[in-house]
C-alpha cells in the first residue's frame, strides 16, 4: 500500500478514537458508534486472516476458537466502556460514579442504559425482602 494512503487512515482513525472519547455527542450515539467500529475491526481482522491464508489449512475447531476469542474481546470492551448519557464522555473507569465532565449519573455497565445508584452507605443484601 502507499505510505501516504497509510499515514492518512491512520490520522483518521486517531480521529475517529479521539470523538468517541472527547467527543461531544449523546451516549446512545457514542455506544451504537464503538459497537460498530469493534465490529469492524474484527471483521477487518478476519478478512486481512483470510487474504493471507491463515484459514486454508486450519482445521474447524481452530476457526472457532479464534471466533470465540475476537469474539470475548469486543464483549469485554463494550461491557468495560461506559459513554455518559449526557454529555456522551467515554468512562473507561469501572469505578466512577458520576462524569467527569458533567457530574450527571454513569451506567452501571457498558451493556446497559440502566444508571448507577449513589452509594447510600448500606451495602446490598441478597437474601433481604423486597419492599413492594
Amino acid at each position: 500500500m502507499n505510505p501516504a494512503l497509510i499515514s492518512a487512515l491512520g490520522v483518521v482513525g486517531v480521529g475517529w478514537l479521539w470523538f468517541l472519547m472527547r467527543g461531544k455527542a449523546r451516549g446512545t450515539a457514542k455506544r451504537l458508534a464503538l459497537r460498530l467500529t469493534l465490529l469492524a475491526v474484527v471483521g477487518g481482522l478476519v478478512a486481512a486472516a483470510e487474504r493471507r491464508g491463515i484459514f486454508a489449512r486450519a482445521s474447524l475447531g481452530f476457526k472457532l476458537a479464534l471466533l470465540m476469542a475476537l469474539l470475548v474481546v469486543v464483549v469485554g470492551y463494550l461491557y468495560l466502556i461506559r459513554f455518559c448519557d449526557s454529555c456522551g464522555r467515554m468512562e473507561r473507569d469501572f469505578k466512577a460514579i458520576r462524569c467527569k465532565r458533567c457530574q450527571s449519573l454513569l451506567p452501571i455497565n457498558g451493556m446497559s442504559t440502566r444508571l448507577r445508584r449513589e452509594d447510600s452507605g448500606a451495602r446490598w443484601d441478597p437474601l433481604a425482602k423486597r419492599r413492594g
